[in-house]
């Protein structure tokens, strides 16, 4: 997906397992690579956003720019079977129709750790081997120990009789984490590094545990069920030291603490994520966190038949956030046409959907209000979208670059909050597909780099008919050095 990156601690992150289709017919980024890579070097997953993401060995910059249209592949017995990727790298493997090895992971975990275990696959080998004991000096035996590499849980292994482990590793220069559990005793987190290839060994003392009682209240005290609370040692920190689920009274006994501050994060989808510092001591005081709601918006797409679409690209945005710095919210449905996302917060909000070359329009109008946080919806993508095509040149009449794109932003809330982009082929031609009616601002950009226009059209009218063609009649003409 692109380099390794640290979730944080309390955020939750719900991936879809199957590919967003695209518009038959869409234009291909001339830099996607196919099936003549080695699925063994490159790995993929699915992106919350639907859109499959790639890393490979000696791959161009894996993140595609914002102006870039989606890479897409296709069935080559489906020309309608066509799959987005979010990012340059393409590969036929990440697609069903594969047939061999496929290099798509099934969660963001495998794909980090796969990225890990490639990447270091050169690398020297070396022993991490250590012993668990108590506090008297006792060998613990079945003690857990999980070992991470930059946030990435790497190895997993079990003390043995004698209480020793023995884990095999790659030599890096960053430190390697290793969490060692047991019930009963204080779990103990430490540092190893291995940047020579000698076995390196380590010794492990596990004190008595401390419990920590508690309970999660919502802003009026009534208990909240199903939150997840987690305890961390600092707020930096992304692997924790113990985690439990409340209970029906909002009740909750977290295990394996020792005495010293931690810090509590509690979160459940619906609720906005908190935390609180306490000092766990033995006999100490209960603690309390308190939820607040916030906002969920869920619901089904359905195609014109009534059907549920599956991998339906949904978008939601507060209204007045246009030309703000606002994002919008971006999510995919289900195997079964469902969505559901939350934090947001009150106001007025715009949704939209898309599935291949049909979308929502006008877009739903939701309001979310305090105390009726919550909202449900029916989106029927029926409105098949339009297609501007134009040509450009430069003034100077040097030929166009690769880079170059035609992107439209809208100027209407109705339209659609994401940029319509296409590409320029090197005869300065371009089309611009699943449009929306309304007024757009046409610009030609290179990444974040904008080409003046300096003769013919700067604005796009498109109509409300569905899948209308709207021809510019005279030819975009900018200026050769583009403005950063």
């Amino acid at each position: 997906m692109r380099p390794f990156f640290v979730l944080a601690p309390f955020a939750l992150a719900a991936l879809s397992l199957s590919a967003c289709r695209r518009t038959p017919g869409a234009p291909i980024a001339p830099d996607v690579a196919t099936a003549t890579l080695d699925p063994r070097d490159v790995r993929c997953v699915e992106r919350p956003e639907g859109c499959i993401f790639c890393e490979g060995r000696g791959a161009p910059p894996a993140m595609l720019d914002p102006e870039e249209p989606p890479s897409s592949l296709c069935d080559p017995k489906d020309s309608a079977n066509c799959f987005d990727f979010c990012s340059r790298l393409a590969p036929e493997c990440a697609t069903p129709w594969f047939h061999g090895l496929s290099c798509l992971l099934g969660s963001e975990e495998d794909f980090r750790r796969e990225i890990f275990r490639r990447d270091t696959a050169d690398r020297p080998e070396v022993l991490l081997q250590g012993r668990v004991t108590d506090d008297a000096g006792r060998r613990i035996e079945g003690a857990k120990v999980r070992v991470w590499f930059q946030g990435t849980a790497v190895a997993d292994e079990v003390s043995g009789k004698d209480g020793g482990f023995r884990v095999r590793l790659r030599s890096a220069t960053a430190p390697y984490a290793i969490r060692i559990s047991r019930p009963g005793y204080a779990t103990e987190i430490g540092e190893a590094r291995l940047d020579k290839p000698v076995p390196a060994s380590r010794s492990f003392h596990l004190g008595p545990e401390i419990t920590l009682r508690g309970r999660v209240v919502d802003v009026g005290g009534v208990p909240v069920p199903r939150v997840e609370v987690r305890a961390l040692r600092s707020p930096e920190d992304v692997i924790e030291v113990s985690a439990v689920q409340t209970g029906d009274d909002g009740q909750f006994l977290i295990t394996g603490l020792e005495n010293r501050r931690y810090i509590l994060g509690a979160s459940r989808f619906g609720w906005l994520p908190a935390s609180v510092r306490t000092v766990v001591a033995p006999a100490g005081p209960r603690v309390t966190i308190r939820l607040a709601r916030t906002g969920v918006i869920r619901g089904t797409v359905l195609d014109t038949d009534g059907e549920p679409e599956a991998n339906a690209l949904v978008v939601a945005m507060l209204s007045g956030g246009f030309g703000a710095a606002i994002s919008p919210i971006i999510w995919t449905t289900d195997a079964y046409g469902k969505f559901a996302q939350d934090r947001f917060g009150p106001g007025t909000y715009y949704l939209w959907a898309r599935h291949g070359e049909r979308l929502v329009y006008p877009p739903e109008k939701i309001d979310l209000q305090e105390g009726h946080l919550e909202a449900e919806t029916k989106l029927i993508v029926s409105h098949r979208g339009a297609r501007v095509r134009g040509r450009m040149s430069v003034s100077s009449g040097l030929l166009t670059t690769a880079e170059m794109r035609a992107v439209l932003v809208g100027r209407s809330p109705l339209a659609f909050p994401r940029k319509a982009v296409g590409e320029i082929d090197k005869g300065g031609a371009f089309t611009i597909g699943g449009v929306l009616p309304g007024r757009y601002e046409l610009s030609i950009r290179a990444g974040p780099r904008v080409f003046p226009i300096i003769s013919g059209p700067r604005e796009v009218e498109v109509p409300i008919e569905e899948g209308a063609t709207v021809d510019l009649p005279e030819t975009v003409i900018v200026r050769p050095r583009p403005e950063e």
